[in-house]
C-alpha cells in the first residue's frame, strides 16, 4: 500500500495543473480605489469614481435550487427582503445651504454575465427568531423582465445633520434580470454630483462643535468643504444656552447630583447647565420633545446633549420617553430635531430613582475620570458571546476581540457559550453575505479572526462565574453579542441574580447587544439598570429597549467601534487621531449613521428599529480609558494678574485646555503644543480660577491659579525667535543646529518694571543653552521688548521629531523674580524601511527569485521625520550563504522629510538553494549627522515542493503522506491550519480524515483551493467523506 502511494504521489506531483475558471472576479486596471472616490470638489459640486476590484459569486441552495450570491468586499448587509441579493452602499455628501443636488453619470465600465440565478436576500429576522433565514423570492421583481434596480445610481432626498444640508449618494454596482438571468457588473462608475443654487456655505457654523464634527467627518464624503471652525467657547447661560443640558426631577436630592456633574463638566470646558422638569414645561412626552427642539432651533448656544437625570416614569421621580411605532421606548426620539429619523443631539439617561443610584452613577463617573485604574490588565477587554452557527454572533464579538489583540496588543477574556450549532466543524455562519463579511475581517481581509472557528476554540463552557471573576479581576470594556432578555444574557447566562457576583472596584463600561436588557420602561429592574445602578458593576451600559434585529445589530456594532477606535474598520470614514476622545454616547449616534449608509438605500424599515432600540445609559459626555493613562505636560504660570483678559497655557498637542471660574467657565482651547493665550473674563484679587486639562487616555489635569493685584511690574513671555542661518536657515529648530534666540517679554502689570534681566534655561536633555541671560532694560507697563539673537543653544542630533522642547525663562529686576514658559518643536528625519520589489525580467519573469537565477532587488526607503536628512545611502545584506549580493551601500542622496527613496541591489540565489528556502534580508540605512534607520523583510526561493494540509482533527493520514515524502528525498512542509499564502507550493495535499470525525470544507476554505488552482498550483484532496457525503462546496467542481 506504501510504494502504491508512493507512486500516486509522484504521479501527482508531474501532473500539469488544472486550468479553471474561479467565482472571484479581479479587475487589475481599475480607474481608482475600491469603493468611492472623491477626485473633486468645490462649492459648486463633486465628482466620484467608484470602482470594483473584486466581487464574488458563491454557489448556495435556495430550497432546493442552485442559484449565486453576490458578494462585493466590504458591503455588509443583504438588500432589501425577496429581491435580488445585490450589494451596494451610500456616502453623505454635503451640500451649499439651500443648494439642490444633481446626479449625472459621467462614464462608466460595465460587464455582462449570462445564466446566471441571483439568489434573494433573506428577511433579516429578529434575534429572538430561532428558525432558519427564509429566502423567498419577491416575484413582482423576478417575475418581471427588467433589471432590478432600475436606477442603480441614486441620491436621496435632501435631509441635514445638525445643520449640515447632505444627500446620501447611494451605488449598486450591479443590475440583474432575473428572467433573462443576466448580471451587469459596473466596474467602474465616473459621477457627478453639481449644487445647483444656494449661498456656498456648507453647514450653519452655529451647531459645529468639536465632539460632533467627527462624527461628520467620518459620515461626509466632502467634509473638507465645510469651513475650520475656532471652537473656543465661554460658559453658557439660559440666556444664551449651554452644550450640555442635564433634565432632572425638581426633587432636591437629584438637582444636587446634577450640580455636582454640571460642575465637574463645566471645569473641564464643556457649558453644562440643568433644567428641572417643570422648567421644560413638565412630564409630558410632547412638551419635552417640544423644549429640547425650540432650544436646537433659538438657543444661540445651541445645545449638542441632553442628560435624562431619571427613570422612566409618569409620575415621582420619572421622566417620560416616546414609544417609537408602538414598539419601543426611545429617546433616540427627542434627538432627532429635523425629523428625519437620526439624530441631531446625543441623548442619554441615568435610571436613578433614589440618592444611592445617584451616588453610584455620578460617583463612578467622576472618580473614574480623576483617579483611572493604573494597572496594565484592566486594559484587556471581555468578549462574551452565544454561538449560533445561523447568525453573526460569534463574528461580532470575535472580531472586536480580535482586533483588540492583533491591532492593540491586548488579551482579551474570551467567555463564550453556544446556544445552537458546532463551532468545531460549522462554519463561521451560514447567513447570507457571510463571505463577505469574512473578507473584511477574516485573512484575507483585516485578520481580526482566522479562517474556521475551529482554528480558535473556546466556544463552550463560559457561565456567570466566569463572567463575574472576569469583571472582579479589571476590564476596560465588556462586549456581549446573543440573545438577551429583561433581565439578561441567554448565553453565557448571565442575569439579574448573577451581578449580586460583583466586587469589582474598577466599574467596566459594557456594551450589552442583545434583546430586551435595556427595557428601562419596564416595570420592574431590567438589566442595564441593575448593572449601571450598583455600587460596583457598569460604568455605562449600551442595550435595547425591546427586541432587536439580527445582522443590522453587528453592522451598528462594527460602526460603534470603528467610531470610538478609526482603525478599526480603516477603509470607512477619516482615520482621526485620538483627539476625537472613547464617548459611547457620541459612537452609539455615530453607529447608527453608520448603519444607515451601509448597504443604502436597503433594509431602511430595519435599520430605523435599531436608531430606536439602542440606549446609553451613563452620561452623555463620560469618557473610556483604554490604555494605562499618563501625565499630561503642562506649563504655565501659577497666578493670574487682576483685569488680565488672557491667560497662557502650553500642553501636549491635541489636549483640551479649560479655565474656569466657581465652575462657570472662562475659555477653551484646543492645544497644538504651543503655548496658548486663552481668553479670559478678568477677576479680582481673591479669586481662584480653575485650570482642567484634558486628553484621551492621560489623566485629567487639575491646578487652582490664585488671582493676584495688578499694581505691580510683573513681567512674562510674550514671543521668541530663533535665527539658524548657521544650520539649514528654514527658520525652524532642526536636529544637530546651532541656534541664536531672540526673545520678547511682556510686562503685565500696571507698575514699569526698571532693569529687567532674564535668564533661559532648558532641563530636555537635547539641548545645551550656550548663552542664557540678556539684558532687557526698562520695561514700561503693558508694553513689550525684545532681545534678538542674544541667547544662544545647540541641538542634539538625536532630538526626537516633533518633540517638545520646553525653556524656562527666570526674569528679574533686583526685587521680583517672575517664571514664565515657552516652547517650541523639534524637527529631524525619521529613516524607515518601506518595501521591496523584485524585477526578474532578465530571469525566467515569474516575479519570483529562484534557486539559479539573478534578479534586481529594490529596496524603497522613506523618511518620514519632518527634517531633511542628507546623504542617505542603503546597505541590504542576507544572513544566508545561499544568496549573493552585489552593489552596495547605494547612495540615495539627500531627502526632505515625507519623501521616499530607492535604492537598486543585483541578488543572487545559488543553484543549489532548496525550494521553498526562506531568506532573511536587514536593510540598513546611515546619513549625516548619525542618522540611521532600519528594517528587514524575507525572501522564500523558488516554491517548496508540496505542503500537507492536514485538516483532519485524527491525523489520520497526513503524517504517513509526510513519511513518503521523506523516503522520497523530497522537501515538504506540515500544517494544520491554512497558510497565509498557499502559492508558495508547487503541490498542496489536503487530508480531510473519514466519515464522522473528519474535517468538512467551508465555502472559505473551499475558496483559497479554487483561487490556487488558478493560479496553477497543484491539489490533491483525499478522502471519501469530501467526495461523497459532505454538502459539495464550489472545489468539488473543478
Amino acid at each position: 500500500m506504501l510504494n502504491l502511494f508512493k507512486t500516486t504521489l509522484f504521479i501527482l506531483l508531474s501532473v500539469v495543473a488544472l486550468t479553471l475558471l474561479s467565482q472571484t472576479y479581479t479587475y487589475d486596471d481599475s480607474w481608482d480605489q475600491a469603493g468611492f472616490n472623491l477626485t473633486q470638489e468645490s462649492g459648486t459640486g463633486i465628482e466620484v469614481i467608484y470602482s470594483v476590484h473584486e466581487f464574488y459569486m458563491d454557489e448556495v441552495s435556495v430550497k432546493g435550487t442552485a442559484m449565486k450570491a453576490i458578494h462585493l468586499p466590504g458591503n455588509l448587509l443583504p438588500n432589501n427582503e425577496g429581491a435580488p441579493d445585490l450589494p451596494g452602499s451610500g456616502h453623505y455628501i454635503a451640500l451649499p445651504q439651500g443648494a439642490t443636488a444633481k446626479l449625472n453619470v459621467v462614464s462608466f465600465r460595465k460587464e455582462t454575465f449570462q445564466n446566471v440565478e441571483v439568489a434573494p436576500a433573506p428577511r433579516i429576522p429578529l434575534d429572538t427568531d430561532n428558525s432558519p433565514l427564509a429566502y423567498n423570492k419577491d416575484e413582482t421583481i423576478y417575475a418581471l423582465d427588467a433589471f432590478y434596480p432600475g436606477n442603480p445610481f441614486l441620491l436621496s432626498e435632501q435631509t441635514t445633520i445638525r445643520g449640515v444640508d447632505a444627500v446620501i449618494l447611494g451605488i449598486t454596482p450591479f443590475q440583474y434580470n432575473p428572467v433573462t438571468k443576466e448580471l451587469i457588473v459596473y466596474r467602474d462608475i465616473q459621477l457627478e454630483v453639481v449644487f445647483e443654487g444656494g449661498s456656498g456655505q456648507f453647514g450653519d457654523n452655529r451647531y459645529r462643535s468639536r465632539w460632533f464634527d467627527p462624527i461628520l467627518q467620518d459620515q461626509l464624503l466632502n467634509y473638507n468643504s465645510l469651513p475650520k471652525i475656532d471652537y473656543s467657547t465661554h460658559g453658557g447661560s439660559k440666556d444664551d444656552g449651554f452644550e450640555y443640558v442635564i433634565i432632572s426631577p425638581d426633587d432636591p436630592v437629584f438637582l444636587a447630583w446634577a450640580d455636582t456633574l454640571k460642575n465637574f463638566r463645566n471645569m473641564q470646558g464643556i457649558s453644562t447647565g440643568i433644567y428641572t422638569i417643570t422648567e421644560v414645561g413638565g412630564n409630558n412626552i410632547i412638551t419635552i420633545e417640544d423644549f429640547i427642539n425650540n432650544a436646537y432651533n433659538t438657543w444661540t448656544t445651541p445645545p449638542l446633549a441632553f442628560l435624562i437625570l431619571a427613570d422612566y416614569g409618569a409620575t415621582g421621580n420619572g421622566i417620560l420617553a416616546p414609544i417609537w411605532d408602538y414598539y419601543c421606548a426611545s429617546d433616540h426620539i427627542y434627538g432627532d430635531v429635523n425629523g428625519n429619523g437620526m439624530a441631531d443631539v446625543i441623548m442619554a439617561r441615568m435610571t436613578a430613582q433614589n440618592e444611592t443610584h445617584l451616588e453610584n452613577m455620578i460617583g463612578k463617573i467622576i472618580e473614574y475620570e480623576t483617579n483611572p485604574p493604573t494597572y496594565e490588565s484592566f486594559y484587556n477587554p471581555i468578549t462574551a458571546l452565544g454561538w449560533q452557527t445561523e447568525r453573526w454572533f460569534q463574528i461580532c464579538s470575535e472580531s472586536v476581540g480580535g482586533f483588540f489583540k492583533h491591532v492593540k496588543g491586548k488579551d482579551p477574556v474570551r467567555i463564550n457559550e453556544i446556544y445552537v450549532g458546532n463551532p468545531s466543524s460549522d462554519p463561521w455562519s451560514t447567513a447570507s453575505n457571510t463571505n463577505t463579511i469574512l473578507g473584511v475581517f477574516g485573512p484575507n481581509g483585516l485578520g481580526y479572526i482566522p479562517a474556521s472557528p475551529s482554528e480558535l476554540g473556546g466556544w463552550s463552557g463560559g457561565n456567570a462565574t466566569d463572567v463575574n471573576n472576569a469583571i472582579n479581576a479589571g476590564a476596560f470594556i465588556m462586549q456581549h453579542r446573543d440573545h438577551g432578555g429583561n433581565t439578561g444574557w441567554g448565553e453565557p447566562a448571565y442575569n439579574n441574580s448573577s451581578l449580586n457576583g460583583l466586587s469589582n472596584e474598577d466599574p467596566v463600561f459594557v456594551f450589552s447587544i442583545n434583546c430586551l436588557t435595556g427595557k428601562y420602561n419596564w416595570s420592574s429592574e431590567c438589566f442595564a439598570e441593575k448593572f449601571h445602578r450598583m455600587e460596583q458593576g457598569a460604568l455605562g451600559i449600551i442595550a435595547a429597549s425591546e427586541v432587536s434585529y439580527s445582522f443590522v445589530n453587528d453592522t451598528y456594532v462594527w460602526g460603534l467601534y470603528d467610531y470610538m477606535w478609526p482603525e478599526f474598520l480603516p477603509q470607512f470614514g477619516a482615520m482621526i487621531p485620538e483627539e476625537r476622545g472613547m464617548l459611547p454616547a457620541f459612537a452609539n449616534v455615530a453607529a447608527k449613521y453608520f448603519l444607515q449608509q451601509s448597504n443604502w438605500p436597503y433594509n431602511t424599515s430595519n435599520k430605523e428599529v435599531t436608531y430606536n432600540l439602542f440606549h446609553h445609559h451613563g452620561g452623555a459626555f463620560q469618557s473610556i480609558y483604554s490604555e494605562v493613562p499618563i501625565n499630561l505636560m503642562v506649563l504655565h504660570s501659577n497666578v493670574l494678574l487682576t483685569g488680565a483678559g488672557s491667560f497662557t497655557v502650553t500642553a501636549d498637542s491635541g489636549a483640551f485646555i479649560a479655565l474656569s471660574h466657581n465652575g462657570e467657565i472662562l475659555g477653551t482651547a484646543m492645544s497644538d503644543g504651543t503655548p496658548q493665550a486663552v481668553s479670559v473674563t478678568p477677576l479680582i484679587p481673591g479669586d481662584v480660577m480653575d485650570l482642567v486639562v484634558t486628553k484621551q487616555n492621560y489623566f485629567r489635569y487639575h491646578a487652582a491659579i490664585d488671582v493676584i493685584p495688578a499694581n505691580m511690574p510683573y513681567v512674562v513671555y510674550n514671543d521668541f525667535a530663533i535665527n539658524d542661518d548657521a544650520g539649514n536657515g528654514d527658520g525652524i529648530l532642526d536636529y544637530g543646529e546651532s541656534i541664536l534666540l531672540s526673545l520678547t517679554l511682556e510686562n503685565v502689570g500696571l507698575i514699569d518694571a526698571l532693569g529687567v534681566d532674564a535668564e533661559v534655561a532648558s532641563s530636555n536633555s537635547h539641548i545645551i543653552v550656550t548663552d542664557n541671560t540678556a539684558s532687557f532694560g526698562n520695561i514700561l507697563s503693558t508694553q513689550t521688548v525684545t532681545v534678538t539673537d542674544e541667547y544662544a543653544f545647540d541641538v542634539a542630533t538625536d532630538v526626537s521629531d516633533g518633540e517638545l522642547i520646553t525653556f524656562s525663562i527666570e526674569a528679574t529686576d533686583g526685587d521680583s523674580i517672575w517664571n514664565s514658559f515657552f516652547s517650541m518643536q523639534a524637527h529631524a528625519p525619521v529613516m524607515d524601511y518601506d518595501y521591496f520589489e523584485i524585477d526578474d525580467a532578465a530571469g525566467n519573469g515569474n516575479g519570483r527569485l529562484d534557486p539559479d537565477e539573478t534578479v534586481e532587488v529594490t529596496v524603497y526607503i522613506a523618511n518620514t521625520g519632518s527634517s531633511e536628512a542628507y546623504n542617505a545611502e542603503v546597505t541590504l545584506s542576507c544572513s544566508s550563504s545561499y544568496v549573493t549580493i552585489s552593489g552596495g551601500p547605494v547612495t540615495v542622496g539627500d531627502m526632505p522629510g515625507y519623501s521616499t527613496g530607492e535604492a537598486t541591489f543585483s541578488v543572487s540565489a545559488s543553484a543549489n538553494t532548496p525550494g521553498g528556502f526562506n531568506a532573511l534580508f536587514s536593510v540598513d540605512i546611515n546619513a549625516d549627522m548619525d542618522i540611521s534607520g532600519t528594517g528587514d523583510f524575507d525572501i522564500t526561493i523558488g516554491q517548496f515542493s508540496a505542503l500537507i494540509l492536514d485538516l483532519d482533527p485524527q491525523n489520520h493520514s497526513g503524517p504517513a503522506m509526510m513519511q513518503a515524502f521523506d523516503d522520497l528525498d523530497l522537501i515538504a512542509s506540515y500544517a494544520t491550519s491554512f497558510p497565509d499564502d498557499l502559492s508558495q507550493y508547487k503541490s498542496v495535499f489536503v487530508a480531510l480524515g473519514i466519515i464522522f470525525t473528519g474535517h468538512e470544507l467551508n465555502s472559505i476554505e473551499s475558496m483559497k483551493l479554487l483561487q490556487y488552482l488558478y493560479s496553477g498550483g497543484r491539489l490533491y484532496l483525499e478522502g471519501r467523506r469530501t467526495w461523497y457525503d459532505d454538502p459539495p462546496q464550489p472545489i468539488h467542481h473543478k
